[in-house]
């Protein structure tokens, strides 16, 4: 059984499900019409925080809708969850879509100052053209120290790696990471002028995710 959960305004009634069961990180279940996910956090400030952040985060993540500690005194946030894609059961196109998808998130919050490490499709929520992140702690303000150009390789990587992509598919998927956005454009220039590359923009990232998929 969990210790206790704090729930934001009209998601209360999930106090009976989550205290039916002792949580777990990336833990399921569904509540009416609803799906919720569980995200393990370091501390309950860190909880608080995004809970309190769900305006903003909530372009970019699941929404978080409150937290809970289960018997063991782990912290974990709950989110509102969407839809997955299983690429084994996608057709080509919503193959490609969810790519797409998946680059475009990762090109807007690098043009507000946010990174993730990178995003695998896997751990992605998608709606339409569009798609979120699962677990909202993922997401964190960029600083001089972090790599937007090995953020966009790690990404194309677990594109090609979770089954969404083809390897031949790398360029085009680079290219559209290369001409979302002048901040998008400026992380692999800069890779390219510290590397003295001489490929085409675009190929150095692709380049790049092709030796990530070789090493991991």
């Amino acid at each position: 059984m969990n210790r206790f959960a704090v729930l934001t305004t009209e998601f209360e009634h999930l106090s009976y499900p989550l205290g039916s069961t002792n949580a777990k990180d990336k833990q399921h279940f569904r509540e009416q019409q609803d799906e919720f996910m569980l995200h393990k956090v370091c501390s309950q400030t860190q909880a608080e925080m995004l809970v309190g952040s769900s305006d903003w985060l909530s372009e970019h993540a699941s929404v978080p809708v409150g937290f809970v500690s289960n018997k063991e005194n782990e912290l974990f946030i709950v989110c509102q969850s969407g839809k997955r894609i299983d690429p084994a059961q996608a057709s080509r196109q919503e193959r490609v879509s969810a790519c797409l998808a998946v680059i475009s998130r990762l090109c807007k919050m690098h043009s507000q100052g946010f990174g993730c490490g990178g995003l695998s499709p896997e751990a992605m929520e998608f709606s339409g053209e569009s798609a979120k992140l699962l677990d909202p702690s993922k997401i964190f303000a960029l600083n001089e120290n972090d790599s937007l150009f090995y953020e966009a390789a790690a990404t194309l990587r677990a594109l090609v790696g979770n089954g969404f992509a083809k390897v031949s598919d790398l360029d085009s998927l680079a290219f559209a990471y290369f001409s979302a956005s002048p901040v998008c454009r400026h992380a692999v220039l800069s890779h390219i002028d510290e590397k003295k590359a001489r490929e085409e923009h675009y190929k150095v990232l692709s380049e790049t995710a092709k030796k990530f998929l070789a090493c991991f």
